[in-house]
């Protein structure tokens, strides 16, 4: 994420370091809403708890802006891009 931001500041593509960052965080962001729904148990279907809307959010940000899928074939043609042989 930093890299992509100095690359940005410096005026120069961040495509392959945005869309690493961001699949990264995307992730990240499921599996600990996911793990956090187990732990509340039943009560996370409760909209007194603020998991119920996060259970709710965080699967937009697999598919909001771009699936993962598409950000892991951005990230691997600009990867092939920059190391071709």
């Amino acid at each position: 994420m930093v890299n992509a931001a100095r690359l940005k500041d410096a005026g120069q593509r961040n495509d392959v370091e945005a869309g690493m960052a961001k699949l990264l965080a995307s992730e990240y962001c499921a599996e600990v809403v996911q793990e956090a729904f187990r732990i509340h148990g039943g009560y996370g279907y409760s909209k007194e708890y603020e998991i119920e809307r996060l259970m709710r959010e965080a699967p937009f940000l697999l598919i909001g802006e771009g699936t993962s899928e598409i950000q892991k074939t951005i990230i691997s043609r600009g990867l092939l891009t920059q190391y071709k042989l």
